[in-house]
């Protein structure tokens, strides 16, 4: 008799338990910067209406991520009928300082019978929100989430859900589903995604998931984690803990009708309908939700809001300006829902908007001398924050695509005008025989690109000889002499008189000297080995009968090849700084005591991996190039030393390493922000010296410091260079165990901004 009433007892509360723990349906945690770093938090909750717990939890308890706990109290309790009651928690929190926080709440149980959840009456709903606080990215919202995270559906039949994410701050996102969490923020074990006859899966970008089809009815979670991303780097995240139920049922999803993607310029209108359909012949409710009609200016209508009826149909409607250009395309969920009975489903269609900066109009280049002079008309956007002016050698021309923002491959970045008030721009000291094509388009506050402008296209007057090459003598490369040559300028003033002469100077390792003068247009330079060389550049002055300065070339370098070897490979790097277009390089590999070609390049390195252990290699390379002026002869060839490599040696020794990166982003934010070697050993460093030049030869940074510390700007002008690739020149004597020895490093390095 004991027994039987232990049972009774133990029946009575676990049925107790049960009813008041019957619960959780789904939940969310949302937040809102107030400035500073106060940031309001919202809790979002969805219930089982007939459970006690829902009344009684009029606070729930949040982990602030940064040691502090609170409860927060509700504010919102709304009945919404089936059995679904919503339940909304609001609390203010500041922080102390900038980090990364994770904002969570547990509350006890999930309501009972969950499919994909074991046991779920007894498993606590875990969700977590990411904040991070970094005033270098600014500060920053949360995702807000317009769609209901409760839903329906039917067994055999395609269901389809779109948490229609909107991002006040216009960042990026990205969506992904992860393991729903329980006690301690620990994933539930055995939870698994609902199970599908095809699939189950979630749109990275546009946030539509997509289940095909249900097989077993009944109630399932799952979890979307929303992330955003700046400039690149993740700011933040919310994950959703969702709730659907799947029910027997003989129904197909309404049709919706309207195109997925429009792409319209600022200050103009855009205007398209949407319509709906059932094929089971039901009455359709078409609603919409998304970014163009949350934002604070001009936002999106819709005629009617609400559409219903066998064909239902809404205008959408937005009068957008220079205000909503942003980098990533605005979303517009659409929902069309039938009434059919027992279970109405729900079809989802994602439209994608793309407002777009307008071009900078009026583009025109002119020839002043060995100048381009640019300008264009004011550009009307005022929330621009940058004009990009872009050039490439040799006329594209292209012409951007409808929806086409930004600008395509090929083109340099050769000034940012932070005046976007600012129609003029002077590019000096060009080189001939080159044709220029210049562009320029504006920037925004979220990196957001303009269309590109029209293009200009320049060519300076050819008045001045051009080096045409710097090669090391084909005829002999192993004796490393240099053949230089150049040609006469095309347009030569009346006012010089014939015959012409030419001076020839070279720049070895700084030390300049004149080693030719006379009238041919190429010599033969004996009295240098280029192997030996660290820079060897040369160029060329012309002099009419008189002995009159007619005018000099631009500075014209070897290729200078640096090759090194480790236990199994060979690495070879080359810098090439010349006023020609240089298209493809050669790498040449000696074998069976021939020289064969092994590949073709494009860019300034190349790694053989088909080397064997302690043996030695030979190497040079070739480039081809070409000037845009006609009359030259095409390709300009230039080969490099022959450079031999040990595999299986490592230069430097074991106690000093000194490596430079290919690659830093000088943009103060505290990351990579300056040009500097990653060493090991550095007491050992006797003398350094590093050279920074651009393509043209000009010297942009030059020191003794072993730690360089390049912050990327020109020691003259003290101004930004531009990004793009750079080049570098490095010596430096260290200790070593058997005395000092020399180590040569060059290359070139990209600054990213």
């Amino acid at each position: 008799m004991k027994r039987k009433l232990l049972l009774i007892l133990g029946f009575f509360f676990c049925l107790v338990f049960t009813a008041k723990a019957t619960h959780q349906r789904a939940a969310e945690i949302t937040y809102t910067w107030l400035g500073g770093n106060a940031y309001e938090f919202t809790l979002t909750c969805y219930t089982y209406t007939p459970s006690p717990a829902g009344l009684q939890r009029d606070s729930l308890l949040v982990q602030w991520g940064d040691g502090a706990e609170e409860y927060i109290p509700r504010v919102v309790l709304q009945n919404l009928g089936n059995d679904y009651t919503l339940n909304v928690y609001k609390r203010i929190h500041n922080y102390s300082t900038s980090g990364t926080y994770t904002i969570s709440m547990e509350d006890a149980n999930r309501n009972y019978g969950v499919i994909n959840v074991p046991n779920s009456v007894m498993v606590p709903m875990h969700i977590e929100t990411e904040l991070v606080i970094n005033p270098f990215l600014g500060y920053n919202n949360s995702v807000q989430l317009l769609n209901a995270p409760v839903d329906r559906g039917c067994v055999g039949k395609l269901y389809l859900h779109n948490p229609s994410a909107y991002d006040p701050d216009g960042d990026s996102l990205s969506y992904r589903l992860v393991t729903c969490k329980g006690q301690d923020g620990i994933e539930i074990a055995g939870y698994t995604l609902p199970q599908a006859s095809q699939s189950f899966d979630i749109d990275p970008v546009t946030g539509e998931l997509r289940w095909e089809n249900p097989v077993i009815q009944g109630e399932y979670n799952i979890a979307i984690m929303v992330e955003e991303w700046r400039h690149g780097v993740k700011i933040g995240s919310v994950v959703r803990d969702m709730q659907i139920l799947i029910s027997h049922c003989n129904n197909d999803l309404p049709e919706i009708q309207c195109d997925e993607q429009f792409c319209i310029l600022a200050g103009e209108q855009l205007d398209f309908v949407i319509s709906a359909s059932d094929p089971d012949g039901d009455n359709v409710t078409l609603t919409a939700s998304g970014a163009p009609f949350e934002v604070a200016v001009s936002p999106a209508i819709l005629h009617p809001e609400m559409a219903f009826g066998v064909q239902p149909q809404m205008e959408f409607l937005w009068n957008t300006n220079y205000a909503h250009i942003r980098k990533t395309p605005y979303q517009v969920v659409i929902h069309a829902k039938d009434d059919s009975s027992p279970v109405s489903l729900t079809n989802v269609k994602t439209v994608s908007i793309n407002v777009m900066g307008p071009r900078l109009t009026n583009f025109t280049a002119e020839v002043q001398g060995h100048d381009a002079k640019l300008s264009w008309s004011a550009y009307p956007c005022p929330n621009a924050t940058a004009l990009l002016v872009y050039r490439r050698a040799g006329c594209d021309g292209y012409i951007p695509d409808a929806c086409e923002t930004g600008i395509r491959d090929g083109y340099q970045l050769i000034a940012t005008l932070n005046n976007t008030a600012t129609t003029t721009y002077t590019d000096t000291n060009l080189p001939q025989g080159i044709a220029y094509e210049y562009r320029v388009l504006a920037q925004f506050p979220d990196g957001a690109l303009s269309i590109v402008s029209e293009a200009a296209c320049v060519i300076l007057k050819n008045d001045c000889p051009l080096m045409t090459h710097v090669s090391n003598d084909d005829t002999d490369l192993v004796s490393g002499h240099v053949i230089t040559r150049w040609v006469e300028p095309k347009e030569i003033d009346d006012q010089y008189i014939a015959p012409f002469s030419y001076a020839l100077t070279r720049i070895f390792d700084g030390a300049s000297s004149t080693v030719y003068e006379g009238a041919e247009t190429s010599f033969l330079d004996a009295n240098v080995n280029l192997a030996e060389a660290n820079t060897l550049l040369y160029k060329v002055a012309m002099y009419d009968a008189h002995q009159q300065f007619m005018g000099e070339s631009t500075t014209a370098s070897a290729v200078m090849l640096s090759a090194s070897g480790t236990d199994n490979e060979a690495y070879l790097s080359w810098t090439e700084i010349v006023p020609w277009m240089v298209d493809s390089t050669l790498i040449f590999k000696e074998m069976n005591n021939y020289f064969v070609n092994i590949a073709s390049t494009s860019g300034m390195e190349y790694t053989d991996m088909e080397v064997e252990p302690d043996a030695y290699y030979r190497y040079y390379v070739a480039t081809y190039g070409h000037y845009t002026l006609e009359g030259i002869v095409r390709p300009l060839v230039n080969y490099s030393a022959i450079k031999t490599v040990q595999i299986g040696h490592e230069e430097p020794t074991e106690e000093f390493s000194y490596v430079l990166p290919n690659v830093f982003t000088p943009n103060d934010d505290g990351y990579n922000d300056v040009f500097e070697p990653k060493v090991t050993g550095i007491d050992l460093i006797v003398s350094a010296k590093t050279v920074i030049f651009n393509r043209w030869g000009n010297i942009l940074h030059d020191t003794d410091d072993p730690l360089i510390q390049w912050d990327g700007k020109n020691k003259l002008t003290k101004m930004d260079c531009p990004p793009g690739t750079y080049f570098y020149i490095c010596d430096i004597t260290y200790q070593s165990e058997t005395g000092e020895e020399k180590l040569h490093l060059q290359g070139s390095i990209t600054i990213v901004r």
